[in-house]
């Protein structure tokens, strides 16, 4: 069942691309790391629970959840932090993190196919807290499969490509992972990372363009409106553009308020929303689009909530918003052509296999600052 929060969404201004926010939702079960998929019927809706990460189909309005038909992803039981994303074929990529012996040391990810069975299970890392194996940061793409992990000292992130045979693990020392997001700019093959410098809050959000290697190509900062930001947890394709959930900076730990930045194909700030007014207690922020409406989670209080954004009818891109990856995977299923429309909405790829690996420890690298 949906229910209507009390606390509903401050009336906002509309601008070029966001034209109004409706009130928010309560969606689920208790848990966190709430997030949603388009697909032809409705969405299917993600959250961690109980120590591992769940899918549930719901309606266009989110209403339908039924706890008795939710489908388990997982099976690590104490899963902490979540993060799920559509490849290119149709199926999913899931990552997890977990505590052997220190918070988060741990982390592992699930290859599923569109039916959510089970492809192949990899242990990415256990008991290593030199890495910040905490808000993953996961890409499905043909370009990438993989997840990406923090330097404990926020200097750099190591990419774990799971796609072959053989992992291959990528440093990229100008991208703080942590809390960030990935995505593929299909038009030119290029990955588009977002992150902070300082995963505690920063006055700016960096866009770091990669290309197929992980070579650094370019880095772009913009300043949010509201001031020092954090969590840039989903960058969604969106015409020629992006559109990029976020939170603004609050001495709440780990929580703020929800906010939507529209980038252009530049990364310039084109317009932006407010979308929660909560006391800035919300967190783990994420966005989807289907047609001329994008769905925005998060939680709060261990509760998953949502909010529907209507967008300008002059911002609305040509496609439908269903193709959730930023190259091709079609969530209805159909086998749709995969050049229909090159900047979908997801990051996403393919992966081979059908046994479980233990994946080699991440290399030790050097340690290398940000370039100014």
């Amino acid at each position: 069942m949906v229910l209507l929060a009390l606390l509903l969404v401050a009336p906002v201004e509309a601008g070029p691309i966001f034209a109004s926010v409706e009130p928010e939702l309560t969606i689920g079960m208790a848990g966190t790391w709430s997030r949603f998929h388009p697909v032809t019927d409705g969405f299917w809706f993600f959250q961690g629970a109980g120590g591992d990460y769940w899918a549930a189909h719901v309606e266009d309005d989110l209403s339908g959840f039924n706890d008795q038909e939710r489908i388990k992803l997982t099976d690590n039981g104490q899963l902490q932090d979540n993060q799920v994303e559509r490849c290119d074929d149709g199926g999913w990529l899931v990552a997890g993190s977990y505590t052997l012996d220190t918070h988060d040391d741990s982390s592992a990810v699930w290859r599923l196919d569109e039916d959510f069975g089970l492809i192949e299970r990899f242990v990415i890392e256990e008991r290593a807290p030199e890495r910040e194996h905490n808000d993953p940061v996961v890409l499905c793409s043909e370009l990438a499969t993989g997840i990406a992990a923090a330097d404990a000292q926020h200097r750099g992130s190591t990419f774990v490509d799971v796609s072959g045979d053989t992992p291959i693990e990528s440093f990229l020392p100008e991208w703080n992972s942590m809390g960030g997001s990935m995505a593929v700019r299909a038009s030119d093959n290029r990955i588009i990372a977002a992150g902070v410098n300082d995963p505690r809050g920063s006055s700016s959000i960096s866009i770091t363009v990669y290309d197929a290697d992980f070579e650094e190509e370019s880095t772009t900062e913009f300043t949010t409106p509201q001031g020092a930001s954090f969590w840039p947890q989903r960058l969604l394709p969106f015409g020629d553009g992006w559109v990029l959930a976020y939170l603004d900076f609050s001495e709440i730990p780990g929580a703020g308020e929800v906010w939507l930045a529209a980038l252009d194909a530049d990364f310039a700030l084109v317009d932006s929303i407010q979308i929660t007014d909560n006391g800035s207690a919300d967190g783990r922020p994420w966005v989807v689009r289907k047609g001329d409406t994008l769905v925005v989670s998060y939680d709060r209080d261990i509760q998953p909530r949502a909010a529907l954004v209507r967008l300008q009818p002059d911002a609305v891109p040509e496609n439908d918003g269903l193709l959730d990856t930023a190259n091709s995977a079609n969530d209805s299923g159909d086998g749709a052509d995969p050049a229909g429309d090159p900047l979908a909405d997801c990051a996403c790829g393919t992966s081979t296999g059908t046994h479980a690996a233990l994946l080699a420890p991440i290399l030790l690298y050097a340690r290398r600052r940000r370039r100014s």
